[in-house]
C-alpha cells in the first residue's frame, strides 16, 4: 500500500499581516482550518501541521478529531519556511517516501484539485522509481500544494531560511507541472488588504 504524508506549513509570523493570519476568520472559521479540511479530505496516511507563531492559540482554536492528524511545533519558526519544512519532514513516518506539502494561507484551494494532484502523484509513484516533483499550475503559474515522490527527508536538510523547497526542486530529474483550473492554488493572503479582498471573494463564491 502506498503511504503518503501531508505537511501543512503554518508556523509563520504573518509579519505583513500584523496578526496571526492562521487564525483570521474566513466564513466563520480560521483560515488554517480550511487547509486542514482539504488535507483531511484525501487519503493521506498522516497529516502534520507545523506551527510556531501563536502555536498555543492555534491549537486552542482548531480542534481536529481525525487520528491521522497531529500538530508539530517548530521552535525555530522565525528562521523561515525552510525551517518549518525541515521540521515537518523530520517528523514524517520513516516508512513514507512521498509527501504533499501545503501552505496555510491558501484557503480557496479546491478539494477537487487536492484529489487530482494526489491521484496523479500516486500514479507516478507506480510508474517510476525515480524521485520526482509534481506541482499544480494555473494559467502557466506554478502554485501549491506540491507532491514529492520517492524522497528521503534528509535531502531537504540543505534548505535555509525562507527558501522553502525551491532549492530542492531543481535537483529532481523529474519535475512536472499539472495544469488545473483552480485559482485557489495561487490565492494566498498576506496583507490586511488581501484579507479584505479574500472576505469579499469568499462571500461571492
Amino acid at each position: 500500500m502506498i503511504q503518503t504524508s501531508a505537511i501543512i506549513l503554518a508556523a509563520g509570523t504573518s509579519s505583513r499581516m500584523g496578526r496571526a493570519k492562521q487564525l483570521l476568520p474566513l466564513g466563520g472559521r480560521p483560515i488554517l482550518a480550511h487547509i486542514i479540511d482539504r488535507a483531511l479530505g484525501e487519503d493521506f496516511t498522516e497529516i502534520i501541521a507545523v506551527i510556531g507563531h501563536e502555536a498555543d492559540a492555534i491549537q486552542r482554536a482548531i480542534t481536529v478529531q481525525d487520528v491521522r492528524f497531529r500538530w508539530v511545533v517548530n521552535k525555530d519558526y522565525r528562521s523561515g519556511q525552510g525551517a518549518s519544512l525541515k521540521c515537518g519532514l523530520s517528523q514524517m513516518n520513516e516508512h513514507h517516501s512521498s509527501v504533499m506539502v501545503f501552505l496555510a494561507d491558501l484557503p480557496f484551494l479546491s478539494q477537487e484539485t487536492v484529489h487530482d494532484i494526489y491521484e496523479r502523484g500516486t500514479l507516478m509513484l507506480q510508474e517510476t522509481d525515480v524521485p520526482f516533483v509534481l506541482r499544480p499550475s494555473f494559467q502557466g503559474t506554478a502554485g501549491h500544494p506540491v507532491f514529492f515522490g520517492h524522497v528521503n527527508a534528509e535531502w531537504f536538510q540543505q534548505i535555509d531560511g525562507d527558501q522553502g523547497a525551491k532549492v530542492m526542486m531543481e535537483q529532481f530529474s523529474i519535475r512536472k507541472r499539472f495544469p488545473v483550473e483552480d485559482q485557489g492554488i495561487l490565492y494566498d493572503i498576506d496583507t490586511p488588504e488581501g484579507y479584505e479582498r479574500a472576505g469579499r471573494f469568499y462571500r461571492q463564491t
